[in-house]
């Protein structure tokens, strides 16, 4: 679905990403691990095409992300911030209908029907008229699952999901992501959570000072997991 080729990402002089190389696969959860600084979020942004100014190619489906539409990217890329990104004056409803009117030009009936849709599939359809700053931390994230969820994409990325969430909240985002999955979406993620990303483990990436050094993929059948990941997800 997604393949990555020697993307190599330059910031004021300094190697962000240096020729990485990967592909993610459909359906599946792939989750970037590492240090702080090794190149997760960059990554994930070049994916949603927020960085584009990488050599090498990034590809969905054989096509160059680059060269997607407004509307081909909205279609294809969801993207779920650390910080969530929630318009502050627009109550929950119109948070998830903003991206359906704008980007789409999808009709405000339509659009609040597709949205009421995802809030109740999330159950959170009771606070469709209140403002994010009245909900807790765990509802305000799935109101922006929500609002992604709105124009159907292909892939979903989160960029450190359980950074801002207590202990039961991430149980339940652990639940949420299992099922999206289920749902055929595929999910790519960055996470320092270690409880997270063991409920999650299926296809795992290691990265270090912007290179991915090692890999994990249960469907081969690997008993053992590699030592950085392993150090990583048990000694840390």
């Amino acid at each position: 679905m997604v393949t990555i080729k020697n993307v190599t990402l330059t910031t004021h002089q300094k190697t962000i990403l240096d020729n990485v190389s990967l592909h993610i696969p459909a359906g599946r959860i792939t989750t970037l691990v590492g240090p702080s600084g090794a190149g997760k979020t960059s990554l994930l942004k070049c994916i949603a095409n927020l960085h584009k100014d990488y050599d090498g190619t990034l590809e969905y489906n054989g096509e160059a992300i680059k060269n997607f539409s407004a509307q081909q990217q909205a279609k294809t890329i969801g993207f779920v911030f650390q910080q969530f990104n929630l318009f502050p004056h627009m109550t929950v409803l119109e948070n998830c209908m903003h991206p359906l009117t704008t980007t789409l030009k999808t009709t405000t009936a339509e659009a609040s029907a597709a949205a009421l849709k995802q809030l109740h599939a999330l159950g959170i359809a009771e606070y469709q008229n209140m403002y994010p700053d009245k909900l807790s931390g765990g509802q305000q994230q799935r109101v922006a699952i929500a609002r992604a969820l709105c124009l159907e994409p292909q892939i979903l990325l989160f960029d450190e999901p359980s950074s801002a969430l207590d202990p039961q909240t991430t149980k339940m985002l652990q639940q949420t992501i299992n099922q999206l999955c289920q749902s055929g979406i595929t999910i790519v993620l960055s996470s320092h959570d270690m409880g997270l990303v063991k409920g999650l483990l299926d296809h795992v990436c290691f990265l270090e000072h912007g290179k991915i050094v090692e890999t994990y993929d249960k469907t081969k059948n690997e008993a053992i997991l590699t030592d950085n990941i392993n150090t990583f997800l048990y000694d840390a």
